[in-house]
């Protein structure tokens, strides 16, 4: 979604990220300040200055209608008892800026119960500065006298303009560091596994991630980790692969240019013999490779019915080799056939190879998450502590050359690299009664 141009956004996803839980808190914390301005302050303002406003008007008055002898005893205990002065005379005062709602309520409030119009202003208060309003009184004979009430500024000292301003302020810096810290918290092990994949990208494998923080950053650090992990054995592997193919492809070269040089006007048809069997080698080695391209390239999930595939597989083997399927379930499968036909096909060969001229089985069995295929043989068998290192490029257990013995040392090997690049799993085991089964288990699409 593209970023409206009038919301600035930082480029980093740290700076996003701290920005957006900050505007995010900031506004936040001014609606709860609004809130309680509005439902809570406002209120208690507009109730103590209506106590206030009442207090002022019924001293104004009590001090009006007192003689003139009690008047100096009355104003004496409104100033002790509650710091209000009433005077008949008119003090200067002067106007003033109104930056709390008190003011605003408090004459609100006077005029609301006089009536008139009534405007505080500033002015002395004893030997401090306090407040003043000029109320009207009625007398005894119900004239209308007007008299200037004052009380303190000590009386409205508290300033929540002040109050809710550190809140604010305060708060602001809490809530940057604390977005910042979250953020980095949060985005610190992204930015470690960007730095790890641009070393993945020059071609070096990166240092382990951490896998700790949260469960979705621990995931993505050790599903990072077993990936670095497959990417280096898979370079590892194409290395050994070129290097295997480029050393097995000089020997019959070698051998051609030897025997090209030891040809005369009546080539022996022996020598013919061997180097069509040296280029025929060479072809099966390139063509090997060319295979493992073409699975390496598809790209598209096909449906397709498992036991058609399997009884195609079997037909096309050699003459001379039973390949005996025993047929199950109809198994409708979402997967990539070409792949999954060289793995077979590999695995059939091999059996085939090794299997000493018996027969081969062909099972499957199907449960609610996976199809699991067995290729089964009767050959001599491999050595438990092999069964890994078989699957590693041009690794044989029969050092012998020879197609129909030592073979190239790579069907295995695509195999493994054809089953890690699908998700599948490919393993071997003893077989029960002698020989190897070969594993190949596929998820079943949802």
């Amino acid at each position: 979604m593209k970023t409206p141009r009038w919301l600035w956004l930082p480029g980093s996803l740290f700076g996003r990220t701290a920005w957006v839980i900050a505007a995010v808190s900031i506004a936040f914390q001014l609606f709860t300040l609004a809130v309680i301005f509005y439902f809570a302050l406002v209120p208690l303002g507009r109730h103590a200055t209506d106590d206030l406003a009442a207090l002022m008007l019924s001293s104004a008055s009590a001090w009006q209608r007192a003689g003139v002898d009690d008047r100096q005893t009355l104003s004496e205990r409104l100033f002790v008892e509650h710091e209000l002065q009433v005077r008949a005379d008119t003090l200067p005062t002067e106007t003033f800026t109104r930056y709390l709602p008190y003011f605003h309520l408090l004459e609100k409030a006077l005029s609301a119960r006089t009536g008139q119009t009534i405007r505080l202003g500033r002015g002395e208060f004893g030997a401090d500065s306090g407040y003043w309003a000029r109320v009207p009184v009625t007398t005894w004979d119900d004239r209308t006298v007007w008299v200037q009430v004052g009380f303190s500024h000590e009386r409205v000292a508290v300033q929540p303009s002040a109050a809710l301003l550190i809140i604010l302020l305060v708060g602001a810096l809490v809530i940057f560091f604390t977005s910042g810290w979250l953020a980095r918290w949060l985005i610190g092990p992204l930015a470690q596994l960007a730095r790890a994949t641009q070393r993945i990208g020059k071609g070096q494998r990166p240092l382990p991630l951490q896998e700790s923080g949260p469960t979705e950053l621990a995931t993505l650090a050790r599903e990072f980790n077993r990936m670095g992990e497959e990417v280096e054995t898979l370079l590892n592997n194409r290395t050994t692969l070129l290097a295997g193919i480029s050393h097995d492809l000089r020997s019959p070269l070698t051998r051609i240019q030897l025997a090209l040089g030891m040809l005369g006007d009546k080539p022996d048809p022996d020598l013919l013999a061997r180097i069509a069997r040296d280029v025929d080698n060479m072809n099966q080695l390139i063509a090997r490779c060319l295979e493992l391209g073409r699975d390496f390239a598809e790209r598209d999930s096909l449906s397709f019915n498992l036991c058609d595939l399997l009884a195609e597989i079997a037909h096309e083997q050699a003459p001379g080799i039973e390949v005996r399927g025993r047929k199950g379930p109809d198994c409708q499968l979402q997967a990539k056939p070409l792949a999954l036909r060289r793995i077979l096909s590999n695995l059939i060969d091999n059996a085939a190879r090794y299997g000493d001229q018996q027969s081969i089985d062909i099972e499957y069995d199907i449960s609610d998450k996976h199809v699991e295929i067995r290729i089964l043989d009767r050959g001599a068998g491999i050595p438990e502590d092999q069964h890994e290192a078989v699957f590693q490029p041009f690794y044989r257990l029969d050092p012998s050359r020879s197609s129909r013995t030592g073979g190239s040392g790579l069907g295995l090997a695509i195999v493994r690299q054809i089953a890690q690049a699908n998700d599948w799993l490919v393993w071997l085991a003893a077989r029960e009664g002698g020989g190897t089964v070969a594993h190949v288990r596929l998820p079943l699409a949802k």
